[in-house]
């Protein structure tokens, strides 16, 4: 995994925001599909239930990983010119 500079100094969104979401979310997704099929989420939910928010989950990694592959072959295309 690559390390990524810390800049909090600013509120404006960063690749590195957007890598920390996706990993979280890949994280996320992870725990719910191992509750899944080891059943301990059926005092919470229904296996619908879960079903639905294991795939919400894994939806939302996915386009928080495809918004930080494209900013970061944006931002690699425009340094390429300098």
């Amino acid at each position: 995994m690559e390390i990524l500079k810390n800049n909090t100094d600013n509120n404006k969104l960063t690749n590195r925001d957007l890598a920390m979401a996706a990993y979280s979310l890949a994280q996320l997704h992870n725990v719910y599909v191992n509750a899944l099929n080891d059943g301990s989420y059926e005092n919470e939910m229904t296996r619908e239930q879960m079903e639905e928010t294991v795939e919400s989950i894994r939806s939302a990694h996915v386009k928080f990983d495809a918004i930080l592959q494209a900013t970061q072959a944006e931002y690699e295309a425009s340094n390429d010119g300098e």
